[in-house]
């Protein structure tokens, strides 16, 4: 009986070519700061200014990419860059346990009664400011602009 022809071996799961690269924190910060001070300083929408941001890390790095849950992780950090967000009332949900903006932990918010006991009205996240109450609120869209300068100093506008 003849041998088998072994014939060339199946490329090893290490050999085969990188489809994506995962951009390091700071080029995607250096990134966003230059997309939003470009000639377009608002963008109405997370996808909008993803593309908008791909376009300038693809230069660098042909490979780059990026999904929305850690951009908006990332765009919290970035002096210079305002993530707003906009939010629908839900009431059917029940209240999330994480974060639905940067995935973060929410400590309860906590009131005092009369009798002297506390009572969790709702939860808050302590990173970017989302908070929700007895009716579920939920992120529906996000706009990314170029930040005040007194807001790049690290005052609140208005104070």
């Amino acid at each position: 009986m003849p041998a088998k022809d072994a014939g060339p071996a199946p490329p090893a799961s290490g050999d085969r070519p990188k489809r994506f690269r995962r951009p390091p924190p700071e080029l995607v910060a250096r990134a966003a700061r230059r997309v939003v001070r470009g000639a377009k300083a608002s963008f109405p929408s997370q996808a909008a200014f993803r593309d908008a941001l791909l376009e300038q890390l693809r230069r660098d790095e042909p490979l780059a990419a990026i999904g929305g849950p850690r951009l908006r992780r990332l765009l919290l950090g970035v002096p210079g860059v305002r993530l707003t967000v906009r939010y629908s009332e839900r009431p059917s949900r029940p209240p999330p346990t994480s974060c639905p903006v940067c995935a973060s932990e929410l400590a309860p918010i906590l009131n005092r009664t009369l009798a002297g006991g506390t009572v969790a009205l709702g939860r808050r996240c302590g990173s970017c400011g989302y908070w929700t109450h007895g009716v579920c609120r939920v992120p529906v869209r996000y706009t990314i602009s170029q930040a005040s300068p007194r807001a790049r100093q690290g005052r609140a506008p208005g104070r």
